[in-house]
């Protein structure tokens, strides 16, 4: 987890990075590279190439010879979900149901408990890679992940399968949080097996143990793991259920429009 943010490039380096890969390519004046500087969080410099090389494919592909503001934000995107699938007639309702009340509980949720991020789109138009939808959200930087940070985005990531659960009901949720699930455990476990931030399990590095050959307590975090998740999930739920209203209105403009920015979910 720390790792991996540290060996991405900060602010300043993304915006040096784009300012490098935009050299040789005819660039709307009205792009902002700093403002996509800083909505590039947890890209590393390849992903900032894809992306300028994406932007420049979809301006020729409108016979335009320059790149727009609306090229790069459909490369941000392609970047990370995949390509818009254009055939969308095969999705029944309550497929697309689902995906809008999932999303908007990612995007809800991202709103009620770390507010500093954005979320600069939701949508439910499924992509090339098999992604059903998604919520685009940017937290600010930061050299470190506070213990509240990491919490809020396990939150973030229950979020949408409590939506699932509260609409729908337990019968009724689906495959679709399988990412969300994958990324929450990632998390709890960096948590209390290496930063020591589970105050049961205690200051220890469980990696350490086990390289110097002291086992036994895979049970234990397992049992905590699972304690943490489940107590932060009904959290969310609580959350999800005071705050219906606003899911039932994200849900519904998701329905209609397919897509939200950010503007209109703050409205």
């Amino acid at each position: 987890y720390t790792t991996l943010f540290r060996s991405l490039p900060d602010i300043n380096a993304r915006y040096e990075i784009l300012k490098l890969h935009s050299l040789n390519k005819p660039i709307s004046k009205d792009v902002d590279l700093y403002d996509l500087a800083e909505q590039t969080v947890y890209f590393s410099g390849a992903k900032l190439e894809n992306m300028m090389n994406e932007a420049a494919i979809y301006a020729a592909k409108r016979n335009n010879g320059i790149i727009e503001n609306g090229d790069i934000e459909k490369a941000f995107y392609t970047v990370i979900a995949g390509a818009e699938k254009k055939d969308r007639s095969a999705i029944s309702q309550r497929d697309r149901a689902v995906t809008a009340y999932h999303e908007g509980g990612h995007a809800l949720v991202t709103k009620l408990v770390a507010p500093e991020n954005r979320v600069t789109k939701v949508t439910i138009i499924p992509s090339t890679k098999g992604v059903g939808g998604f919520s685009m959200n940017v937290s600010p930087d930061s050299m470190y992940f506070r213990k509240k940070d990491m919490e809020n985005n396990i939150k973030i990531a229950l979020a949408g399968r409590a939506a699932e659960e509260i609409v729908f009901g337990n019968d009724n949720i689906t495959t679709g949080a399988a990412n969300d699930i994958e990324k929450a455990t990632k998390v709890i476990l960096n948590m209390i097996k290496t930063f020591g931030m589970d105050s049961r399990i205690g200051l220890l590095n469980y990696d350490v143990l086990h390289q110097n050959g002291i086992s036994g307590a895979h049970d234990h975090i397992v049992d905590q793991c699972k304690r943490s998740l489940q107590y932060m999930y009904e959290e969310v739920r609580k959350l999800l259920e005071e705050n219906r209203r606003a899911l039932d209105e994200i849900a519904s403009v998701l329905l209609q429009r397919e897509t939200i920015y950010e503007s209109e979910l703050d409205a």
